[in-house]
């Protein structure tokens, strides 16, 4: 009986990361995030209503 070990075994596929696009939705969602939250604590937001 042969025994297969994981390193001599090239049928498995090798493991995907995430797509770019999706890093770089993330990377924009995050920084967007981060000035509005910048904005806010600031005070520097703009008026609403015509003010």
């Amino acid at each position: 009986m042969t025994q297969h070990t994981a390193a001599g075994d090239d049928r498995t596929p090798a493991p995907i990361g995430m797509p770019r696009w999706v890093k770089v939705s993330g990377l924009i969602a995050v920084l967007l995030v981060a000035a509005f939250l910048a904005l806010h604590l600031t005070g520097s937001t703009p008026a609403h209503g015509g003010q």
